[in-house]
C-alpha cells in the first residue's frame, strides 16, 4: 500500500439493511475504509444505504484489499457479467486503485469507482469506465487521481479545497456526496 493517513470521524446509524438475494450477485460492490478500520464511517453509511436498497455491498478495511480482490475474482468466474464497483476513503481509496490494477491483469472491467481523499494513489489502470474522485488541492490529505497510459475512461476529479468545513476527516461523511455515489451505483445495478 502507498502512503498513510489518519481519519477521525463520527457517524449516525441508518435503517437496517434488507437482505440481498443469495443468487449470483447483481454486482460486485466493495467499499474500503481508511486507517485503523474504525475511521471512515461515511464508507459504512454508503454501504448501509446500498444494502437498504438491496445491493450486496461489502465494507472492509483497506488492509483486506487482497481478500476483496480474491472475492471479486471468484465472483467473476461464476458471474462474469456482474459489474464491479469499487469505493474507498483515504488508504481505502489507494487500495481500490490497486484492486482495479490487479483486475486489469485478469481482463476484468471496473464499471464505477468513487474515491474520497486518496493519500498516495497510483495512476488509474485502463480497465475503469468511470471514476469520481473527491480530493483537496490546497489543504488536507487527498490528491487528484491521474490517468495511467491505458486509461480511457471518464475521470472526474473534484477539488473540495474551497469548502470551509470539509477535509480529509469528513469528506466521505458528506450526505450529498454519499447520495451521489449511491445513485451512481444504483444506476449500474438497475441497468443489468
Amino acid at each position: 500500500m502507498r502512503g498513510a493517513a489518519l481519519a477521525f470521524c463520527g457517524g449516525a446509524a441508518q435503517a437496517a439493511p434488507r437482505t440481498p438475494s443469495r443468487t449470483a450477485p447483481q454486482a460486485d460492490v466493495y467499499l474500503l475504509r481508511g486507517f485503523g478500520d474504525i475511521f471512515s464511517t461515511g464508507i459504512d453509511e454508503i454501504g448501509k444505504q446500498l444494502q437498504a436498497n438491496g445491493v450486496d455491498a461489502h465494507v472492509e478495511g483497506h488492509q483486506a484489499w487482497r481478500f476483496v480482490l480474491n472475492r471479486i475474482l471468484t465472483d467473476q468466474r461464476n458471474n462474469p457479467r456482474a459489474p464491479v464497483v469499487l469505493i474507498g476513503h483515504s488508504l481505502g481509496a489507494n487500495a481500490v486503485i490497486d484492486i482495479a490494477a490487479a483486475l486489469e491483469k485478469k481482463g476484468i472491467q471496473v464499471a464505477y469507482m468513487a474515491t474520497f481523499a486518496a493519500t498516495a494513489p497510483a495512476p488509474l489502470p485502463g480497465n475503469i469506465r468511470r471514476v469520481v474522485n473527491f480530493y483537496f488541492k490546497e489543504h488536507g490529505w487527498g490528491l487528484p487521481l491521474t490517468a495511467g497510459p491505458r486509461f480511457r475512461g471518464s475521470l472526474d476529479n473534484r477539488d473540495f479545497s474551497g469548502m470551509k468545513d470539509i477535509g480529509h476527516f469528513n469528506i466521505e461523511k458528506q450526505r450529498p456526496l454519499q447520495d451521489e455515489v449511491v445513485r451512481n451505483v444504483m444506476g449500474i445495478v438497475r441497468s443489468r
